[in-house]
């Protein structure tokens, strides 16, 4: 079950940084429709992606939280703590990244709900795309560093 769980929560994480990073793509680099693969890429409605984005962020923060404890009795304390502390300090900033970002999903809410708040939009995009990076690289890194 946990390894189910745990290949959830990285499809989870994987459909986040897509959808954050294709909206922050559209959002700071907006494009009239045309041809091509670029142009088509920016072309999106970048306020179509914050549900999903709001959505997939609890999801993945929900089941990262599920699987916290185990990770945090049998990974962490007999592993990561003993062999290799500087992945335990990574794992502590991807901890704070999530929370910073869990509270930041109202104002991220708000700004897309309201017209016309391009600078705020970008603003909490970006925080988000930054977060939702860092967790999932910092999420791989430290799951291959033991395994599953």
């Amino acid at each position: 079950m946990r390894l189910f769980l745990l290949v959830l929560h990285g499809i989870s994480a994987l459909l986040l940084v897509g959808a954050v990073t294709h909206q922050a793509i559209a959002v700071w680099w907006p494009s009239a429709s045309g041809p091509g693969f670029w142009r088509s890429l920016r072309a999106t409605h970048p306020e179509r992606y914050a549900g999903a984005v709001i959505a997939l962020f609890a999801i993945t923060l929900l089941l990262g939280s599920v699987l916290y404890v185990p990770f945090s009795f049998v990974v962490r304390a007999e592993y990561l703590d003993r062999r290799l502390p500087w992945a335990t300090g990574l794992f502590e900033i991807k901890e704070h990244a999530a929370a910073i970002g869990l509270c930041l999903l109202p104002a991220y809410w708000a700004v897309w709900r309201a017209p016309g708040h391009v600078a705020g939009r970008r603003a909490a995009t970006t925080f988000l795309l930054v977060f939702a990076w860092w967790n999932f690289v910092i999420g791989h890194v430290v799951n291959d560093l033991r395994g599953l």
